[in-house]
């Protein structure tokens, strides 16, 4: 009785699999747009004085005298002519800039860096905001999916008390754990998008970190010290698996029955 059930068993499965081989082949390789950016008019500062300058790719905040200046650390300059900020770079969107393929190598996405410069305590600074990803794919047969998603970012500049450049690091806290996926189902298969970083910079937050920043229980960010940034890379990948067909399913539930038929029979047989 058990060789039958595993008999059974393994023509079921193999009845299972053969739906499966019988899928049309997955589209090998993807056009695709991808695009990280600050939602406009989402960003959130305290009280105080300089300037603030927001766009699709740049939040800054500090004095005017280098409003229009790189953000990248100006080293042994007075607090009251530097900015912050956090920049999202090299550029705004990723448009077929590397093949995409389907289980193949992940593609090199967006990035985003955190300047932090020793500004004067008087400046106004950045307190919350958003970052909103969107996301095209096509496949050569002209079938298009796409998403959007927006995560919240809260930020907190603490005040340059301690003379410790580490200590006296700015708090940044995103609700986001640095992995993000989605799932479609397509001609066949069951395909995997997962846009993911790279630097592992984004981590679990300290509570009394979470508390500062307003990022709620177990935040995920980072503590950049003064005087120094904080990079955060991006790459994306595209991978998929078959899915049976209707009458696979049949086969292996039919067999599933019979075997669970034999299994009760033969109960039946041994408590008699």
């Amino acid at each position: 009785m058990t060789k039958i059930i595993r008999k059974l068993t393994a023509l079921s499965v193999m009845a299972f699999a053969a739906g499966a081989v019988h899928a049309a082949p997955a589209p090998t390789n993807w056009d695709y747009d991808l695009s990280l950016h600050w939602v406009n008019g989402s960003a959130k500062f305290s009280s105080g004085g300089g300037t603030q300058k927001t766009s699709l790719s740049t939040i800054s905040w500090g004095s005017v005298l280098r409003e229009n200046a790189p953000l990248d650390i100006w080293k042994n300059s007075n607090a009251e002519t530097l900015r912050s900020g956090i920049v999202i770079d090299p550029r705004l969107a990723y448009s077929g800039a590397q093949t995409l393929t389907t289980n193949g190598d992940s593609v090199d996405a967006n990035a985003f860096t955190h300047y932090n410069n020793e500004i004067a305590g008087d400046f106004k600074t950045l307190e919350s905001a958003q970052l909103q990803l969107e996301i095209s794919l096509v496949a050569l047969d002209g079938y298009e999916i796409s998403w959007t998603k927006t995560f919240d970012v809260y930020f907190k500049e603490t005040p340059n008390v301690t003379g410790d450049k580490k200590l006296d690091g700015d708090i940044f806290s995103i609700t986001w754990t640095g992995d993000y996926s989605e799932t479609f189902i397509y001609d066949g298969y069951e395909y995997t998008f997962n846009y993911f970083e790279e630097t592992d910079a984004l981590n679990p937050l300290t509570q009394a970190a979470c508390d500062e920043v307003k990022g709620g229980n177990n935040c995920v960010g980072f503590i950049t010290s003064e005087s120094a940034k904080t990079p955060v890379d991006f790459g994306f990948s595209v991978s998929a698996v078959p899915v049976p067909e209707p009458e696979t399913y049949a086969m292996l539930l039919a067999g599933l029955g019979v075997i669970g038929a034999i299994a009760r029979r033969r109960r039946g047989g041994i408590a008699a």
